[in-house]
C-alpha cells in the first residue's frame, strides 16, 4: 500500500469511522494516489477488504477524498436589504459543462470545518469573515456521494452585508489558484436564479436549509413554484 495514503490524515479518519462501526480492515490496495503541489495526498482510490463484527466480509473500489465544507453566501444590500446568492462558476471535469456551485473546500489535518469555511471564502471570494460570522445549517456532516466515497459535507451559510456597488463588483470576478489550474468566476444572482442555475444536490439542499433556518417561507414557496 502507498505509504503516502496510509500516513495521511484522510486515511486515518476513514479508519476511525470504520472502528466506530465495528468494522476491521483485512487488507487494502491503493491503485492510484493524487497529490497536491505540497506533495500531500489529496485523494486516492482504494481497493479494501473489510470485515464486519458479524464476520461478514465486504469491499469494493473506494474513493478516499476526505471531508469538505460547503458555504452558501447570502449577500445583503445595505440599503435595500435585498438578498442575493454568490455562486462559483467553473468547468465540471466529468463532462466539460459549466457548473454553478457554492464556495467549498476540503478539510485538512488540524482544521475545524468552520476554519476551512472562513479560509475558503477568503481564497475563493475575497471575503474577510470570522468563524463567528458563519451559520451552521445542519447539526452533523452529511454524506455527499454514494457508499463508495468517504466524503461528508459540513454546511454553512454566511449573511454578508455590502453596499450595492460592492455586490455588483463581485459579479464576473475571476478567482482560483493558477498553480492548481483553477479557473473559476464569481457570479451574483437572485435566490430564484441561483436555485435554477445550481446543478448539484447539496447546493439546492443548502438553499432550503438556510431559508428554513431563517424562517423565510415565502422565498421557499417561490423556489418551489
Amino acid at each position: 500500500m502507498d505509504p503516502l495514503v496510509e500516513n495521511s490524515f484522510k486515511y486515518r479518519n476513514w479508519q476511525r469511522r470504520l472502528e466506530k462501526n465495528q468494522v476491521d480492515i483485512a487488507s487494502v490496495k491503493s491503485p492510484y494516489t493524487h497529490t497536491g503541489n505540497d506533495g500531500q495526498m489529496l485523494y486516492a482510490l482504494l481497493n479494501p477488504k473489510l470485515k464486519a463484527a458479524d464476520g461478514r466480509e465486504f469491499g469494493q473500489l473506494l474513493f478516499l477524498r476526505g471531508d469538505s465544507v460547503s458555504m452558501l453566501v447570502v449577500l445583503i444590500d445595505a440599503e435595500t436589504r435585498e438578498k442575493s446568492v454568490l455562486l462559483v462558476r467553473q468547468r465540471r471535469l466529468v463532462d466539460g459543462s459549466e457548473t454553478y456551485e457554492h464556495p467549498a473546500g476540503m478539510i485538512d489535518e488540524g482544521e475545524t470545518p468552520a476554519q476551512v469555511a472562513a479560509r475558503e471564502l477568503k481564497e475563493e471570494a475575497g471575503l474577510d469573515v470570522s468563524e463567528a460570522d458563519l451559520l451552521p445549517l445542519f447539526d452533523r456532516p452529511l454524506a455527499s456521494m454514494s457508499s463508495n466515497s468517504d466524503e461528508c459535507l459540513y454546511f454553512f451559510a454566511l449573511e454578508h452585508r455590502l453596499n450595492g456597488d460592492a455586490i455588483r463588483a463581485l459579479h464576473g470576478r475571476k478567482m482560483g489558484k493558477e498553480s492548481e489550474h483553477e479557473q473559476t468566476r464569481l457570479e451574483v444572482h437572485s435566490f430564484e436564479e441561483a436555485h435554477r442555475r445550481v446543478s448539484n444536490i447539496h447546493g439546492l439542499l443548502a438553499h432550503f436549509l438556510y431559508l428554513t433556518q431563517v424562517g423565510d417561507y415565502e422565498q421557499i414557496r417561490k423556489l418551489e413554484s
